[in-house]
């Protein structure tokens, strides 16, 4: 069966043939129209690698073959190799094309290549035929993208559209700016009808699996990657998502053969090397992983993702100041990524800087969503900078093995200026988000809560739209609306904030069996879900379901190492309850050693020595420091008075 994303190469390159006299002439060589021909089978079959050779065979037997060097151009833009594209297409020139007729390719490659002044001129000519301008157009759109005027990349499409309104390529790209405007309804509708017009279009698959990883989870996108595979086995973009997604689902042996096959395509692909890096990060091969990652190349090693992987294997290897130095680059540039700013932090306290990492996590810890690690560490720097006074409180906070929803982190600018912003684009989710939440951070709840509701109704497929009136519902104690608020942010996107949202909002109204079903439905999709994990262990622990606790706790303990305290102390908990004292005792020890000072932590592991009966002195004497560490606690007073009056018998 011919393949539609083909036959579009093969009836432009004819189009553009008839117009510019590309058209096979006599003269020409048998060779050179044989591999031509070649060419266009393989491409009719979708294994363009193959038509690439064929091609330049074509183009290696007669130079000035334009046909043949306009369609080794347009597959090369379909491999993504843009520099080969140009090559081609400034060969045409030289052979006699015209520039207007070719001017939409050439657009694309610059594009590609990042260079968007020469892409946009290009693009933007208006002497480009008319059966090229909706493909310039739709180029032109994703440029405009790229620089940040969505307002000018939707007029772009907009007329590509009116142009070509059943054009596959086209509504794929509609669909990636309505995601990048946080529109995800009228991105999964976009891209619904990209694949309605052409099952074949195998971007359409590819991005309809990632809106599929971002509605449901990393498992619910794997077919729709699996499906784009079948009509195109070697397509690398897709291979690339493919293999990331395999291993957020933890399947980290078919993400490495994913890896591997990528590479024997293109063996200097970064994607691939960074792949390998992350599984290797994750086995513990800190060494190896920064290894594989000095073969992504200079550009991808400033990628977001890069930089913190690097980072993370500079701070295992003990390289804290080159870890700084990274992680400071990055919260440059995501100054409200949370992960980031706690492994800043981490990081300046092990370099000796525990002043530095007060200042970088001071804006999580101060917050009421504070984690317990972020707060064992302010802790930690406290003490460290000869402040052990104020080290109490965030222990105390930590102390707590509550399960927190994090909220977004406020914009840096003031309210003034993003109520400006919001005035200018009130329909624009991403512009006025930031003013409700400096409303809320403010204690305007009200106001917040209006605004809220204003942008909600105008941009009903904005998950975002609905989770900050979720929120705010909250704080107004309204627990019934909120969960309808994130029961439709779930419905348009069921991430991991919208998952935690509501298994705490079902949970405070005593929903506890939805809460469970919420949970149970997104660790279906997103089994290897760290938080997803912790918090069924939390859950579990609860309701003295040890089995499922211990195995739940022991996946996140197998991925984050011996080092959360919190976990430990809860694991120890766990085997306790499952009658296993043995290992509760060494678990519960060895959260003890890491933070002596932690009194949930003293706490259980003076509980789980006393029940074990080996250790009664040891265990009172823990039982004694949680009394002192926390004098309110009336269990602590209890089990103390039991264990003295066990003495005495």
């Amino acid at each position: 069966m011919a393949r539609r994303l083909p036959i579009i190469i093969v009836s432009a390159a004819l189009a553009l043939a008839a117009g510019g006299g590309f058209l096979l002439t006599r003269g020409m060589g048998t060779t050179a129209v044989s591999s031509y021909n070649e060419a266009q089978e393989y491409i009719k079959s979708g294994d363009l690698s193959a038509a690439r050779v064929a091609l330049m065979n074509a183009v290696k037997e007669n130079p000035k073959f334009l046909s043949a060097l306009v369609a080794q151009a347009r597959v090369c833009l379909e491999l993504f190799d843009a520099p080969a594209a140009q090559i081609a297409l400034e060969r045409a020139l030289l052979a006699g094309a015209k520039k207007d007729q070719i001017a939409h390719l050439l657009g694309h490659a610059y594009w590609l290549q990042g260079e968007w002044d020469t892409a946009e001129s290009l693009l933007t000519s208006p002497n480009i035929p008319a059966e090229n301008r909706s493909y310039a157009l739709r180029i032109l759109g994703r440029v405009k993208m790229d620089r940040g005027d969505l307002a000018a990349a939707q007029a772009s499409f907009d007329e590509a559209i009116r142009r070509d309104p059943k054009n596959s390529q086209i509504w794929t790209e509609i669909a990636r700016l309505r995601f990048v405007q946080g529109n995800q309804k009228g991105a999964i509708e976009a891209v619904d009808y990209a694949f309605k017009l052409d099952p074949q279009n195998v971007r359409a698959l590819e991005f309809r699996g990632r809106l599929m990883r971002s509605q449901f989870g990393v498992v619910a996108a794997l077919p729709w990657f699996e499906r784009g595979l079948q009509i195109n086995p070697n397509d690398v973009p897709l291979l690339e998502e493919y293999a990331l997604t395999l291993g957020d689902a933890g399947r980290y042996r078919d993400m490495l053969s994913q890896s591997r096959k990528i590479l024997s395509i293109d063996p200097n692909n970064s994607k691939a090397f960074f792949a390998q890096a992350v599984l290797a990060a994750r086995a513990g091969e800190y060494a190896l992983a920064s290894r594989l990652l000095s073969k992504t190349g200079p550009a991808f090693s400033e990628v977001p993702a890069a930089l913190l992987l690097s980072a993370i294997c500079e701070f295992e290897l003990g390289n804290s100041n080159r870890a700084v130095d990274q992680l400071q680059i990055l919260l440059g540039q995501q100054p409200r990524n949370r992960q980031v700013r706690i492994l800043l932090a981490q990081a300046m306290y092990k370099a000796g800087d525990p002043l530095g990492a007060l200042d970088v996590i001071r804006e999580i810890a101060s917050r009421g969503d504070a984690d317990s690690y972020s707060l064992t560490l302010t802790a930690k720097a406290f003490t460290a900078s000869d402040q052990p006074d104020r080290a109490v409180d965030p222990l105390n906070d930590a102390a707590v093995a509550a399960f927190r929803t994090a909220l977004p982190l406020p914009e840096p600018i003031t309210l003034a200026d993003a109520a400006a912003t919001a005035q200018r684009e009130p329909d624009n989710a991403q512009a006025v988000l930031p003013y409700i939440r400096l409303l809320a951070d403010q204690g305007q709840f009200e106001p917040a809560l209006n605004a809220a509701r204003r942008l909600q109704s105008r941009n009903n497929g904005v998950a975002e739209a609905h989770i900050i009136v979720g929120d705010l519902e909250i704080i107004r104690s309204n627990l019934s609306v909120a969960i309808e608020e994130y029961q439709k942010a779930r419905a348009i996107s069921f991430t991991e904030p919208v998952m935690l949202r509501l298994v705490d909002a079902l949970s405070r109204a005593n929903r506890e069996k939805e809460a469970d079903q919420i949970l149970a439905a997104y660790l279906t999709y997103n089994p290897a879900n760290l938080s997803a994990l912790r918090l069924s262990g939390y859950r579990n622990l609860d309701a003295r379901n040890w089995p499922l606790a211990i195995a739940m706790l022991e996946k996140v303990r197998r991925r984050l190492g011996n080092n959360d305290v919190i976990l430990l102390a809860n694991i120890a908990r766990a085997y306790a309850g499952a009658g296993d004292l043995k290992k509760a005792t060494a678990f519960a020890r060895t959260a003890y050693q890491i933070a002596p000072a932690n009194p949930m932590v003293t706490h259980i592991y003076g509980q789980i020595l006393q029940k074990a009966g080996t250790r009664p002195k040891a265990a009172r004497e823990l039982l004694q420091k949680a009394a002192l560490l926390m004098p309110d606690n009336r269990q602590v007073a209890n089990e103390l008075r039991q264990a003295k009056l066990a003495k005495r018998q």
